[in-house]
């Protein structure tokens, strides 16, 4: 039956089979594949519910809510019909923007939802995401050689200051390459926060070339910092932040010294 429809986009309920279907990854979370698994051995169609779809072109009918439901049936061999609420109309930017709504009320991981946000052309997430890539950063579940994973961490630094993202970027590249244990959270909102408070008061070639010779290189500065969260207030961040500052940039400096953080 049809619903409503507007002068451009138009939906209705409709009827599908397995291999109807795809997922777009640029617009959807992560496939958790146990989870999949777990649905699939204990599949019951009438569980299967109505999926969101968009239909982009007869071959590729999107899933944008039900993704799991749906590779869960794939799984099983259902032959039945699966439901589905199927758009016709949308750009991959709403598509992006329904799966959000659909899923406001349901947790999705940080890097999911930094993606999605790019893929519906948030201008503030593209400029972040020009930043990575302009230091040879991409996104990972983990962090390995050249993946960062806290996105969290920096766009918490964006929000404070853009300019100290790309900043905080430029550092951690210039004083540790892209080892993983530069891109921890506590280290890039630490160095975040450090460079969004003293702005262009800090020399970054400065600051990395001193951060490159600190002991135990960022894993000995975050153990440093956890020492002394034991004792001191502020999360682990601010004594991150607080040990560059004092320790580290400002030793041996005189004139060019910045305020002490305290």
């Amino acid at each position: 039956m049809s619903s409503p429809k507007t002068d451009r986009v138009t939906y209705e309920m409709v009827e599908r089979k397995v291999g109807d279907l795809w997922v777009d990854p640029t617009v959807q979370r992560s496939l958790r594949k146990a989870r999949v698994t777990t649905m699939a051995a204990d599949f019951r169609p009438e569980a299967l519910g109505v999926l969101t779809t968009s239909f982009r072109s007869p071959k590729r009918i999107h899933v944008i809510d039900g993704q799991h439901r749906y590779r869960a049936a794939e799984q099983a061999a259902y032959t039945g019909t699966i439901q589905t609420m199927e758009y016709h109309g949308l750009s991959i930017p709403e598509e992006a923007a329904l799966f959000r709504l659909l899923n406001a009320t349901e947790k999705v991981s940080k890097i999911d939802e930094f993606l999605i946000s790019c893929v519906e052309q948030n201008p503030d997430s593209l400029r972040l995401a020009g930043f990575l890539s302009d230091h040879g950063w991409a996104l990972g579940a983990s962090a390995t050689e050249a993946r960062l994973s806290a996105i969290g961490s920096l766009e918490r630094v964006y929000r404070l200051s853009p300019e100290a993202a790309d900043a905080t970027l430029s550092v951690i590249t210039a004083a540790y390459g892209h080892r993983p244990a530069a891109a921890q959270g506590s280290m890039i909102e630490g160095l975040g926060r450090m460079l969004a408070r003293y702005g262009r008061d800090v020399d970054l070639a400065v600051l990395a070339k001193k951060l490159a010779k600190v002991p135990g290189g960022p894993d000995g500065l975050l153990g440093n910092a956890r020492g002394r969260k034991l004792t001191r207030a502020g999360n682990l961040s601010t004594q991150v932040a607080q040990i560059i500052t004092n320790e580290i940039y400002n030793k041996g400096l005189r004139s060019n010294a910045l305020p002490e953080w305290s």
